[in-house]
């Protein structure tokens, strides 16, 4: 899965604040990106948007290649309607930043992009995916860590919680 995976700012967030309800799979996420050396794609947009509140930590931005949002990202963009995903509430502005991250994902042909935000641009994101515009593997962080989004077929692994007793794991 050499293609990588591609930050969206509510992932970053996640991952860089503790109190975050799913910073512990956002930090699950990231050491499997570095263990396995999936390239990381940080979009400027995502740097601009996170810059906002503070700077990255020099340990994440080290680990990522960053993108700038240049022309071939422009027009993919420009291909692609976000008005079915606008929802009560969220900000144009915001949906337009989603849309151009999911552009640079697009014409990167990342295999991943990650995403701490399941109303817009995850929703968006798998809306293309089920399209067929879209190659890409949506993952969102209230799903928790799963291995199966690194498996060419999706194939889920199978795990055994210590504490379950053996009818509960042989379901």
């Amino acid at each position: 899965m050499a293609a990588g995976v591609v930050l969206d700012t509510s992932f970053l967030i996640t991952l860089a604040d503790p109190g975050r309800a799913h910073h512990e799979t956002a930090r699950r996420y990231w050491r499997h990106f570095i263990e396995q050396g999936l390239p990381i794609f940080l979009p400027t947009i995502v740097v601009s948007e996170f810059c906002i509140r503070q700077e990255i930590p020099p340990d994440i931005l080290r680990a990522c290649v960053v993108r700038p949002f240049n022309w071939d990202d422009a027009m993919q963009a420009a291909t692609l309607d976000f008005s079915k995903v606008a929802r009560k509430g969220e900000s144009r502005d915001a949906l337009k930043d989603d849309v151009k991250i999911i552009a640079q994902a697009m014409v990167k042909e990342a295999a991943l992009i990650i995403t701490d935000d399941k109303h817009s641009l995850f929703k968006f994101a798998r809306e293309l995916v089920k399209a067929g515009k879209a190659t890409f593997r949506p993952i969102k962080l209230e799903d928790g860590f799963d291995l199966a989004h690194f498996d060419p077929n999706g194939q889920r692994q199978l795990s055994f919680d210590e504490d379950a007793d053996e009818s509960e794991a042989d379901q």
